[in-house]
């Protein structure tokens, strides 16, 4: 099977007419929160790192963020969990690490001597051997500093030199295999129209140890400026974004923080709410936001649990037909964490395979027209037609439909399906040639996620 045509992008699409592109707020979990952060010594800013599925076990790797409760005040807790389902979730007995109370009956995986700051980017990484099947990044002022693993649980001590120097404390780390690269997303800051900023630079390395210098990626322009209305006191930051791989495409979830003290005491900008929206890239060096920038994950009403804060993990969990997107939320902005008694907790959020975003008649009827792609005897959408139709014909290079392949020939689809086969009434409908075809799809009242030929 060919790779999916995912219209989060144009990069597949040669023209279109009457359609747009809409982005799809990811499903909040009924049962939310999953995970609390509800004990004493995790009074801190808690922060959501990594959630993996390996062999029918979700397992989360998180931090308890700078505590602010007695002896633990300004230290830093790195903790797991397990899950059969990825909907309740134990904390298992470590044994590791003495914690606040006294105790080694914790899911401490990381102490706070160890200085990790904010993020556990886990990676799985059997690649690189024995005593690396798994990989963690996190900041260690002054950097970036790397940890390796056999279960994810038991780690070597820190690197003694950061494998990426002096850059901001939040970094994002995935392992991308299909190009055999590691991509990273770290922050700096940097003067943006008048203004210190954060931003997000992207790094790669082919082995971890050694990275490319950091160099500007995602910077705040002027449409994320738009909400301020001309007022300096306010202004658009990108804090992070978690990046990872999704079939052709490369995606991140932009943490869009929109300060209310941008000209702060000191510089410093921290007061705000933070936007969950969607990013994408080819080539991990060239990134592009997303149709509208909306929301790809959204925030509670003012007072929830997740009413004040919301930011994702470092990337979703794929479950047969199911997207899991686990994220951490406080009911305070940014900014507010040392100013009461904060609730704060892990919730989880479903999307369909492919339906992050889709390409939408906006007036009834519109029409959508791929670039010529490596055909198969079959074509396939991931489509929602239920209010309406599709129809669709094969084109060749030049853009001449195949006889046989006609519009008028083709059975309408009118249904909602991840896997549709489109046929077509003409027996050459089974005997397509494995060359390089256009589809030609026609919607009404209907919207397509992603294509493919088998």
């Amino acid at each position: 099977m060919n790779d999916r045509v995912l219209f989060i992008d144009d990069a597949h699409v040669q023209s279109t007419e009457g359609l747009e592109r809409r982005i799809h707020l990811g499903e909040k979990f009924e049962g939310n929160p999953v995970l609390l952060c509800d004990r004493k010594w995790e009074s801190g800013q808690a922060m959501l790192g990594t959630v993996l599925k390996e062999d029918g076990v979700y397992r989360m790797w998180y931090g308890s963020g700078v505590g602010q409760h007695g002896n633990n005040k300004g230290r830093l807790w790195h903790m797991y969990a397990e899950s059969e389902d990825g909907f309740e979730w134990r904390l298992p007995s470590l044994g590791q690490f003495t914690d606040p109370e006294g105790s080694t009956r914790n899911n401490v995986f990381l102490d706070p001597e160890s200085r990790p700051h904010q993020y556990s980017n886990v990676m799985h990484t059997p690649h690189l051997g024995p005593g690396r099947r798994y990989t963690l990044l996190s900041f260690s002022g002054p950097g970036h500093h790397v940890r390796y693993s056999d279960d994810g649980l038991t780690w070597t001590e820190w690197s003694s030199e950061p494998v990426i120097p002096r850059f901001g404390d939040v970094g994002f780390y995935t392992y991308d295999a299909r190009d055999q690269l590691f991509r990273g997303m770290v922050k700096r800051y940097l003067e943006v129209r008048g203004r210190r900023r954060r931003i997000q630079n992207w790094t790669v390395s082919a082995d971890v140890d050694h990275w490319t210098l950091p160099i500007p990626a995602v910077i705040p322009d002027e449409m994320d400026d738009e909400w301020t209305q001309g007022d300096l006191d306010k202004a658009s930051e990108i804090y992070g974004i978690p990046i990872f791989r999704y079939g052709s495409l490369l995606l991140g979830f932009v943490d869009l923080l929109r300060t209310t003290d941008a000209m702060g005491t000191f510089g410093l900008n921290n007061q705000g709410v933070v936007d969950v929206q969607l990013i994408s890239s080819r080539d991990g060096e060239t990134w592009e936001r997303v149709g509208d920038r909306s929301r790809i994950l959204e925030m509670g009403r003012r007072g929830e649990w997740d009413g004040g804060f919301i930011r994702s993990a470092k990337t979703f969990v794929e479950d047969g037909d199911e997207l899991r997107l686990y994220y951490f939320a406080m009911d305070h902005p940014h900014g507010a964490q040392k100013k009461g008694d904060w609730k704060r907790a892990v919730g989880l959020a479903r999307w369909q395979r492919d339906r992050l975003v889709g390409l939408r008649a906006a007036d009834e009827a519109g029409e959508l027209v791929t670039v010529p792609i490596p055909a198969g005897r079959q074509v396939h959408v991931n489509a929602d037609a239920s209010g309406g139709q599709i129809t669709a014909e094969l084109l060749d290079e030049a853009g001449t439909v195949l006889q046989g392949f006609e519009r008028d020939t083709c059975h309408p689809f009118e249904g909602d399906a991840l896997d549709h086969t489109i046929t077509w009434r003409s027996p050459a409908s089974s005997d397509n040639h494995d060359e390089n075809r256009s589809v030609r799809l026609h919607l009404r009242n209907a919207e397509v996620f992603s294509l493919w030929f088998s």
